[in-house]
């Protein structure tokens, strides 16, 4: 037993448990991907160990998910998870047969009929696809709150079916056991029709035909013992319905019904006899009336007075032949009675043939056939689905025999139920004479559990008794959470609304320079499933509000405009004057330093070497003054001072 809570295969979450049998366990988990409750079927491990047994169980699996019909059980999926192999298919609440045995039987024969007539449509349609169930039971067939019937493990109860050593999970098995599996022989669909023969019996008393204290018993039973009819255990059974049970449970499948269809038309008629169609019996309308008056003989001879004696012998003998005689007439009539008449005919068996072919047989032994067209939602049109006087009974030449040929269903429009509650549209549709079944739809409009529209769609003329699907939403469908991280916030939000989803919460974290402005993370994290139109939120990186300054003395003026632009500041250029070639065009100083911390977009001004400006020597030509012609007065250089 696994807990709830528990996800299988990474997308079946537990619920609950739902049931067990000998084969697995059954568990109400929730599809995570679609949003649906699915009944999930998980193979007990001694099964899985079984190779020959798994590639049979794949393989009938398969085949089963194909069947899609309103009386069988839908099969979604099917794979491996720990260790052993599972089957998601259709959850259905409701009740199954074995509980209605349980908690109604016996039932009235009508509603026995209903029930059992859709099990044999759910196994003629199987049938017709070649998969047959091997392990019909009430345990098997789940009824809704509607009433309508639906067959589960159609092709995949294979093995296990006769094995006789596990008597503790095969004994509801081997009461429904047809006698050529007890017997280890071929199935066919004939073992299928038994099995339904046993529902109906046990529909109809309240216990199986057969019982036992272990399988083995049971098993001896189907295969040598005569059933008791049903009318044994129940007086409401009426003798045409005990002789379809009986039929259906024939020891030899070739004495069965010839398939499942031949079946429901033996059980329609029976149906439409307990419906208040009239019940006819042997030389019904043509029989002899009953003598209700004694043979008198006059006495005509006279009577005379002395002769009394001679008189009263006379009388007693005439009495006694009088006695003699209604003795002797009594006697040929009861053998009249008792011999069937040259005039007599048995009615032949027409049903299932068409009108045309039935009215000719019946004119062939001198019977008028008189077709009575009766609707009919499981014979198709123009065949025979029931005579009256009944196949075997025997009638005077030229009587009259009542054919109830189909007329089809008949059709109707088809009424709206969008916006009603999913078991109100099943309701309507079915009081509207239709077969619905429901399919989950995902529908961002309507609301989960309401009904969004039917196929044939609403005011369609449609067949009556014909299927109709009934779509109801399951809410917004389950969207898969794409990955946006590493993506800008504007391409992020654009990759959600693109799947149905929208962009939530958007958060700013500082980040490096390299992630600013893109998606650092998101929640729920890519991979998950969400509601169409939920929310993702998103942490987007942003530069830290202040920067560090990178050094970029000793640089080129070019190079350090670069790592300043890249590095988030605006670099401003200014110049000083170098004597030295080798600091032209280089970073001299820069204000803010390098390695300090400045806001993002500030200003970091460099100052550029640059050679002043040169100032080339002039050569100044001196030119002397113009020469003047020495006077002739000569001044000594030098006289000694003027003696006294």
């Amino acid at each position: 037993m696994i807990d709830a809570g528990t996800v299988i295969d990474g997308r079946y979450e537990v619920l609950s448990r739902i049931g067990t049998g000998g084969m697995a366990d059954v568990y109400l988990a929730r599809d995570q991907l679609l949003g649906r409750q699915v009944a999930v079927k998980l193979l007990h491990h001694r099964f899985a160990e079984d190779q020959e047994f798994v590639e049979r169980f794949r393989r009938e699996a398969s085949s089963a998910a194909s069947l899609s019909h309103p009386n069988v059980v839908a099969i979604f999926d099917r794979g491996e998870w720990d260790g052993t192999y599972y089957i998601a298919m259709e959850y259905l609440p409701g009740l199954s047969v074995k509980t209605v045995v349980r908690e109604q039987s016996p039932l009235d024969p009508v509603a026995a009929i209903d029930i059992v007539a859709q099990i044999l449509q759910a196994a003629r349609f199987a049938h017709g696809r070649g998969v047959i169930h091997r392990d019909l039971k009430p345990h098997n067939v789940i009824l809704d709150a509607e009433g309508r019937a639906k067959v589960t493990d159609f092709g995949i109860a294979r093995a296990g079916a006769s094995d006789m050593t596990l008597t503790g999970s095969i004994m509801g098995t081997a009461q429904y056991l047809s006698p050529e599996q007890a017997q280890g022989q071929a199935v066919s669909a004939a073992s299928d029709l038994y099995a339904v023969g046993i529902v109906l019996y046990e529909l109809l008393t309240g216990a199986v035909p057969f019982d036992g204290e272990t399988a083995v018993t049971i098993a001896l039973k189907q295969v040598s013992a005569t059933p008791p009819p049903p009318s044994a255990l129940n007086a409401a059974v009426p003798p045409e319905l005990d002789a379809v049970v009986l039929r259906a449970l024939a020891k030899d499948p070739a004495e069965r019904f010839a398939d499942a269809g031949e079946f429901l038309a033996a059980l329609e008629y029976v149906r439409h006899l307990l419906a208040g169609g009239a019940r006819h019996g042997v030389g019904a309308g043509n029989g002899p009336v009953p003598a209700t008056a004694l043979l008198m003989a006059p006495v005509s001879e006279p009577v005379r007075e002395a002769d009394g004696a001679a008189v009263a012998r006379r009388r007693r003998w005439w009495w006694w032949a009088a006695g003699a005689l209604l003795l002797a007439l009594a006697a040929a009539a009861a053998l009249l009675l008792l011999l069937p008449s040259k005039h007599e005919v048995t009615v032949p068996n027409v049903t299932g043939q068409s009108q045309a072919v039935a009215s000719s047989r019946l004119a062939a032994v001198g019977l008028t056939a008189v077709p009575s067209p009766t609707a009919s939602t499981v014979t198709p049109a123009g065949v025979v689905f029931g005579e009256t006087p009944p196949h075997g009974s025997l009638v005077d030449r030229g009587s009259r025999v009542t054919l109830l040929v189909s007329s089809g269903p008949g059709s109707a429009a088809l009424p709206s139920v969008k916006g009603l509650t999913g078991a109100q549209a099943m309701a309507r549709l079915t009081k509207a004479g239709f077969k619905p079944s429901t399919e989950s739809q995902a529908s961002a409009t309507v609301p989960a559990g309401k009904a969004i529209s039917t196929e044939p769609s609403a005011h369609t003329e449609a067949q009556l008794g014909s299927p109709v699907t009934v779509f109801v939403s399951s809410g917004p469908a389950a969207v898969r959470v794409p990955e946006v991280t590493g993506q800008s916030e504007a391409e992020a939000k654009a990759s959600l609304r693109a799947v149905g989803l929208e962009p939530g919460t958007v958060t700013k974290q500082e980040a490096a320079s390299a992630e600013a402005g893109t998606v650092l993370s998101q929640s729920p994290p890519a991979g998950g499933s969400l509601a169409r139109g939920q929310s993702v939120n998103l942490v987007v990186g942003q530069a830290p509000k202040e920067l560090e300054v990178p050094r970029v003395v000793g640089k080129s003026e070019a190079q350090a405009a670069g790592e300043l632009g890249l590095a988030g500041f605006k670099p401003k250029s200014a110049t000083r004057t170098v004597s030295k070639p080798e600091e032209v065009g280089i970073v001299l100083a820069q204000s803010p330093a390098g390695g300090g911390k400045a806001k993002r977009g500030a200003t970091v001004t460099i100052t550029i070497g640059a050679l002043g400006q040169q100032t080339t020597p002039s050569t100044t030509t001196t030119t002397p003054p113009p020469t003047t012609t020495p006077s002739t007065t000569t001044t000594p250089a030098s006289a000694p001072p003027a003696g006294p």
